[in-house]
């Protein structure tokens, strides 16, 4: 289906009361993926690690963000730098996996850049007319450290990542969470055979609850629970129910708030990164 026909079918200036959810093409067209990729992904903000993983001169991670290979870097003045990980020469990848390093090299030919990706050495292209290694480097990317993490935007024209979502970590900061004390403990990962939209859909309603996680839902205070929404991102706030003498003990609950202990809470980025607030931890999805 074309991406015409696609997008004819949703009328997004419907009135809430009386709107429908997305057409079911939406789910399962190749187009429209495709679609999402060029218009949503390549266009957005997206995490790509911890800052911790980037914090000393030499650092690196490579990554895929939606089929595009990149490489991020702390280069030798401390900046954070982000490019396609892709040589200038023949395409190959200049870095793999995650590391330090003094250089970037790719493997087919030996091209040589430096972590700012200024081309260093071309081996036995001395001579070559029109051409000079102080001209060639490896493409760049928007990048940005936010919070405990850094983020890339493939599009050049795209605004700040602070300006796209907000003023989410003052928000947090002022419900009781210090994200300066976090560390990353366990990360894990999972295969979701399933359009991305319908794990969006399942995270920006809480119906569910009380049916699919009957232990979250003795922690909450369900009938408190409420979403509210702004231009990029949505948050769920999830206040924790009063602990009776069982809870106190510890039998029966995981989260037991004392005086000036934060509520849960939850945070969906437009169009796919999820921060869930707990008193003890913090994930991202």
């Amino acid at each position: 289906m074309s991406s015409a026909a696609l997008l004819a079918q949703y009328k997004p200036s419907a009135n809430l009361a009386l709107a429908g959810t997305l057409p079911a093409a939406w789910y399962f067209d190749a187009d429209m993926l495709q679609l999402e990729r060029e218009k949503i992904f390549w266009r957005s903000w997206q995490p790509v690690a911890g800052s911790a993983a980037l914090r000393r001169h030499g650092d690196f991670v490579t990554c895929d963000v939606q089929g595009k290979p990149l490489v991020i870097t702390r280069d030798a003045a401390g900046s954070l730098c982000a490019f396609y990980n892709v040589c200038r020469h023949r395409a190959g990848p200049v870095a793999a996996g995650k590391g330090n390093r003094k250089t970037l090299q790719c493997r087919y030919h030996g091209w040589t850049y430096g972590l700012d990706g200024q081309l260093l050495a071309a081996p036995e292209f001395e001579g070559v007319g029109d051409w000079a290694v102080d001209q060639v480097c490896l493409p760049a990317v928007k990048v940005a450290e936010w919070g405990p993490w850094v983020f890339v935007n493939l599009d050049p024209q795209s605004e700040s990542v602070e300006t796209s979502q907000g003023p989410i970590w003052k928000e947090v900061a002022a419900a009781g969470f210090d994200v300066s004390k976090l560390e990353l403990l366990e990360r894990r990962e999972y295969i979701v055979e399933a359009n991305w939209k319908v794990y969006i859909d399942n995270y920006l309603e809480g119906y569910h609850i009380p049916i699919a996680h009957p232990g979250l839902f003795r922690e909450l205070d369900y009938e408190q629970y409420r979403v509210e929404t702004f231009r990029n991102y949505s948050k769920q706030h999830a206040p924790f129910r009063a602990a009776g003498a069982a809870a106190q003990a510890g039998h029966d609950r995981r989260y037991v708030r004392g005086a000036g202990e934060p509520d849960a809470l939850y945070y969906w980025l437009f169009p796919n990164v999820m921060f869930n607030f707990y008193p003890d931890n913090l994930q991202i999805n």
